[in-house]
Order: structure tokens, then C-alpha cells, then sequence
């Protein structure tokens, strides 16, 4: 009996570290997502690049006039280049049931998203970021997202 009280006592602790690691984990990207997204607002890359790793890679799933799925993959570069040049309308994303999981090395945060050019809707979808922790810091290692036009809700 005193051998399973402390194993219960010992898994009780164990589970209460990872739980807690698991909050400041989702903290601090949930930061970082707050982050590039105000930067990409301000037109402030220096918000921005610091949380992207440096072979970071992004891909967009978009839906072309016939309903055909067309894919772009691209570094990080030129979506920076592109924000900092941007002296118009504020890219304004808006990022809504972010979810976030993680084991402290890898992470993934799937959310909903909303753009607006200015105060103008351009479309909606999902991203997800994949983040991986290299010397105690999150780092964006890989963006998807899927782009639609139709169907998004303001």
C-alpha cells in the first residue's frame, strides 16, 4: 500500500510539472503569434523575424476560380520584404480559437483567421504554425494556411 501511495504521489507531481510546462509553453507562443501578427499590422519586421527560424518555410493553400486547390511554398523572406514595404492599408489578421500543443520540444498552434486590408475583409481560413524550441526559445519553423474567399464570417 505505501509503495502505491508514493507512486501516486510521485505521478501527481510528475503530471503537475508537465501541465505547468505546458502552460508556459502556450504562453510564451501564443506571444509569439501575437507578435508577428502586430508586426505584420505595424509593418514592423523587427516584431516579426526574430521568433522565425532561419530555414523557416510557408505554404498557402489557395482556391483558385474553378475550385482547384493551388499550392505556394516560400521562405519567410519575401512575406517579410512585403511587410516591411508596405506603406497602404494595414494587413490586419485576425486570429480567433487558437489551440496549441506541445511536448516542450516540438509545438503546433492551429487557429482561424480573418484578414482585412484596412477595414476591407480579403479572405479567411486556418493556419497553423509548427514551432520547435532551440536554446530555450520558440522558434516558426514551418506556416501553412488556407485562404477562401467566400464563406467567412464577420
Amino acid at each position: 500500500m505505501k509503495i502505491l501511495l508514493i507512486a501516486f504521489f510521485a505521478f501527481c507531481i510528475s503530471f503537475s510539472a508537465f501541465t505547468q510546462s505546458y502552460a508556459s509553453d502556450s504562453i510564451q507562443i501564443a506571444g509569439i503569434i501575437k507578435d508577428v501578427f502586430d508586426g505584420m499590422r505595424e509593418s514592423d519586421t523587427m516584431k516579426m523575424a526574430p521568433h522565425m527560424h532561419q530555414n523557416v518555410k510557408m505554404q498557402s493553400l489557395n482556391v483558385d476560380g474553378e475550385g482547384n486547390n493551388v499550392s505556394q511554398l516560400n521562405g519567410a523572406s519575401g512575406w517579410l520584404n512585403a511587410v516591411a514595404k508596405n506603406k497602404g492599408e494595414p494587413w490586419n489578421e485576425q486570429v480567433d480559437n487558437l489551440r496549441i500543443l506541445s511536448d516542450g520540444a516540438v509545438a503546433t498552434a492551429w487557429m482561424d483567421y480573418t484578414f482585412y486590408l484596412g477595414d476591407k475583409l480579403s479572405h479567411c481560413g486556418i493556419n497553423s504554425f509548427q514551432f520547435i524550441k532551440i536554446n530555450e526559445k520558440w522558434k516558426i519553423i514551418y506556416i501553412i494556411d488556407s485562404r477562401f474567399k467566400k464563406n467567412c464570417s464577420e
